[in-house]
């Protein structure tokens, strides 16, 4: 009986071992399957995004499907997670994107991190706005911003600052906006402008008080004039506050580009890319702006150089 048990349990380690040794090569018949079928999925993507069915996801390939997104209305990030393979009807799989070498990104990362998070909030914001989420901030997107910011009764400056993106709920971060050449910097009529917007919604919703604004610009309350030269004085376009006499005069004669001032004996207000900046707006909307517009029969029309 001994023997007989010994000889049972050295058989069923025997049949043991050769199940063990049975699971790699089951794994790895797998993982070759898995291989074969991702670069079928891969050359399924290739074709529809019109490159060379060669089953590597190379750099032709990645750029090849962010156009396709960016043509479809998806987030332009050559990655074909869920929502892309659904889009083109490559069904449920693995993602599919470009393999980067380690040195590659180690190199790239320092320089991207930043540029990759103003991406991640751009995107986020061109959701909100309902233009393609590309991560870029270009002109369309601006144009969706403006719209945006009237419609919320905001602004309408093209630039997502802290207020913006409260009323969007995007939390807390930096500030997005085009960004263009330095033909058209910080320095030029979109940083003047950035600015009078700025100084602008920084008193929109102080009370009106008669005289407010011309004995100091800090004061409690302004009156017509006075919010006009507030934003014009920030914005380095006035140095002494004016009245609405004085703005009969003031820069150019007739509209602006984005800025007009409106101004006779009694009254001055100004439209600043369509939305009026006015101390009588403050029953309307309970701010200066508002996105109704007045007669301006009786008004000297006048704008600041440059805008």
């Amino acid at each position: 009986m001994q023997r007989k048990a010994v000889f049972v349990v050295v058989a069923l380690a025997l049949t043991c071992g050769v199940m063990t040794m049975g699971v790699p090569a089951v794994a790895g018949a797998e993982v070759k399957a898995s291989a074969a079928s991702k670069r079928g999925d891969i050359r399924a993507l290739q074709r529809k995004v019109g490159v060379a069915a060669d089953g590597i996801f190379g750099p032709a390939t990645e750029r090849a499907l962010k156009r396709w997104q960016r043509r479809h209305g998806l987030v332009a990030d050559g990655i074909a997670g869920p929502q892309t393979r659904a889009a083109m009807g490559l069904g449920a799989g693995p993602i599919l994107k470009r393999r980067h070498s380690g040195s590659t990104r180690r190199r790239s990362h320092a320089g991207r991190s930043h540029r990759s998070h103003r991406a991640g909030g751009v995107r986020a914001l061109q959701r909100k706005v309902g233009v393609p989420a590309d991560g870029v901030f270009g002109p369309a997107t601006e144009a969706a911003v403006k719209r945006w910011q009237r419609r919320h009764g905001l602004a309408a400056d093209g630039v997502v600052g802290p207020q913006t993106r409260a009323a969007m709920g995007l939390g807390d971060g930096p500030v997005l906006n085009r960004r263009r050449g330095a033909s058209g910097g910080g320095g030029g009529g979109g940083g003047r402008l950035s600015k009078l917007i700025g100084a602008a919604n920084r008193i929109a919703r102080f009370p009106y008080k008669y005289g407010g604004g011309h004995g100091t610009y800090h004061d409690s309350g302004y009156d017509c004039s006075g919010s006009v030269s507030y934003a014009l004085h920030y914005a380095g376009l006035l140095r002494t506050p004016l009245d609405s006499s004085g703005f009969m005069s003031y820069g150019l004669p007739g509209p602006g580009r984005h800025v007009t001032i409106y101004a006779n004996a009694g009254h001055a207000y100004m439209v600043v890319d369509h939305r009026r900046f006015d101390t009588s707006a403050i029953g309307e909307t309970g701010s200066r702006w508002t996105s109704t517009h007045r007669s301006s029969s009786g008004y000297a029309v006048r704008h600041p150089r440059g805008l």
